[in-house]
């Protein structure tokens, strides 16, 4: 039987697990959970496999799990579980489970993350401050110490490293190459292109409006009815009424945080064989941000 599944999302946050998820369940023989992080083996343990089989609604193909969660350690785990809580019972129900991570430069993901919060409304901290404050914002950017855990209990065949500049560049391969590494039957479906999920935006004035009338959940289904009925040479027009683009990372923001993630960027590369640092963000000197323990909910 498929279940329980044996193929995983498991992050990072922000860097394009939404969207991956949502091209491989195109596959016939894929079924990605509802919802897509059931964060089973982190927040949810305490309801049983019964419950957790319930969020797939099929069990004859490849299940997979998309929680981003799992390799956000300590901000989701109960404070007296040890570090390597998730993966160890992972390995207890799934023993033959496979990974797919995704990576981000550190820096992106983390000022991803924080206009993230900032569009929810659930932050109103400068980036500095918030990052200097939020445990929730540099843990994702950590990619030794979240993978490190997982290498207790599963060998490093195990795992697929996609950097999301890759995925960017080519979503379609990326979601063959993930197919036939969780050993998918037709490896050769064809899957389309989607648009991308969970994109960084800010909403406009009237987006505003709109939120603060409909709600944030009523809105996004209000956004799906229209991209639906308009022809897609407007869509991007009509993107730009209710949204406006994030602001660029600067280069002194870049280097600030480029500094504190470089260390352990550089631990990750060396142990996984993935580089997610460019030459010229390579510092001399590193250094570890150790915020406080204020923490958000993750979103993929």
């Amino acid at each position: 039987m498929p279940f329980p599944p044996e193929a995983f999302i498991i992050g990072a946050q922000r860097a394009g697990t939404t969207s991956l998820a949502a091209i491989l369940d195109q596959h016939p023989d894929i079924v990605v959970s509802v919802p897509k992080e059931p964060d089973f083996f982190s927040v949810n343990w305490e309801q049983g496999l019964d419950w957790y089989r319930s969020c797939f609604r099929r069990l004859d193909a490849t299940l997979v799990d998309a929680s981003v969660n799992y390799t956000m350690g300590r901000l989701v785990a109960a404070s007296d579980d040890p570090p390597d809580a998730i993966p160890r019972r992972i390995h207890e129900v799934s023993p033959q489970a496979r990974f797919v991570y995704l990576v981000r430069d550190p820096a992106e993901r983390c000022h991803s993350a924080y206009w993230h919060e900032v569009r929810a409304d659930r932050e109103k901290s400068t980036l500095r401050e918030a990052v200097e404050q939020s445990r929730y914002y540099v843990t994702s950017s950590y990619y030794h110490r979240q993978i490190k855990p997982f290498l207790k209990h599963f060998p490093r065949d195990r795992f697929l490293i996609v950097n999301f500049a890759d995925f960017t560049r080519d979503p379609l391969h990326i979601a063959h190459q993930c197919s036939e590494f969780f050993g998918t039957k037709r490896s050769d479906f064809a899957f389309r292109r989607e648009e991308p999920r969970n994109q960084a935006f800010l909403y406009s004035q009237l987006g505003l409006t709109l939120r603060n009338l409909a709600g944030e959940e009523r809105l996004k289904v209000l956004s799906r009815i229209v991209s639906k009925v308009l022809p897609s040479g407007l869509h991007p027009y009509a993107k730009r009424i209710v949204t406006r683009t994030v602001p660029k990372l600067s280069q002194t923001d870049r280097s600030w945080l480029t500094q504190h993630f470089a260390e352990d960027a550089v631990a990750f590369e060396c142990l996984m064989g993935v580089r997610v640092l460019a030459d010229h963000d390579r510092p001399d000197s590193v250094a570890v941000i150790e915020p406080s323990t204020r923490a958000h909910e993750s979103a993929g």
